[in-house]
């Protein structure tokens, strides 16, 4: 990944409550991506018109780097296809797209949650003190280390047009899908899971 040192594209955000899917059985992820769905119940998403996204970045959260943000280069065109996918599927609700100084309702806020979990096991294996006048001895201890690689991908709907008091602003739809890492072909899978992320949420259309 070529990823570079950024600031992330929404800060503030308000926890608000969710109205959630159900998840699929996790042995689908091998051929497809799982998708779970959530929704703020109180959001008007009738008197949602524009929206904002990155072009070419999205963010980038993981327990082994301190990395932030994951930008689209021609080796690994990762971002820009995720972000593309996005967009389209924006469009093809009848959002419209303007840059973020051009007021927009929502923002769309990309991001990978990768977390990397390593395990260790230590086997003792017996000792014997004596085996029959043979004398003692024993093994030395064995260690297993296991380690377990995940990634999410998260696409989040931000109202920008009902801001606070604070100037904070609210999550009112966001999608996790994964996992990405050990998808068969994380790209093209991870553009399949927008496209059903959207179509399992028929309040946005």
């Amino acid at each position: 990944m070529n990823i570079m040192k950024r600031y992330l594209f929404f800060l503030a955000v308000i926890p608000t409550l969710w109205s959630c899917e159900p998840e699929p059985d996790n042995l689908r992820l091998l051929d497809q991506l799982v998708v779970s769905t959530n929704y703020d119940p109180d959001a008007a998403f009738g008197t949602y018109k524009y929206y904002t996204i990155p072009k070419d970045t999205i963010g980038y959260v993981s327990n082994t780097s301190r990395d932030t943000i994951w930008t689209f280069t021609t080796a690994q065109p990762y971002p820009r296809s995720v972000i593309n996918a996005v967009r389209h599927q924006m469009d093809s609700l009848g959002f419209e797209y303007v840059d973020r100084d051009q007021d927009p309702d929502v923002g769309m806020n990309i991001y990978i949650i990768e977390n990397l979990n390593l395990f260790q096991q230590v086997y003792y294996p017996n000792y014997y003190s004596n085996y029959y006048g043979y004398g003692g001895y024993y093994y030395y201890p064995v260690v297993q280390t296991y380690a377990q690689n995940t990634a999410t991908l998260v696409v989040e709907m931000i109202d920008l047009k009902n801001r606070n008091a604070n100037n904070q602003v609210k999550i009112v739809w966001n999608a996790y899908m994964g996992d990405v890492v050990n998808s068969v072909n994380y790209e093209q899978q991870s553009i399949d899971a927008i496209r059903t992320a959207v179509r399992q949420s028929p309040y946005l259309h």
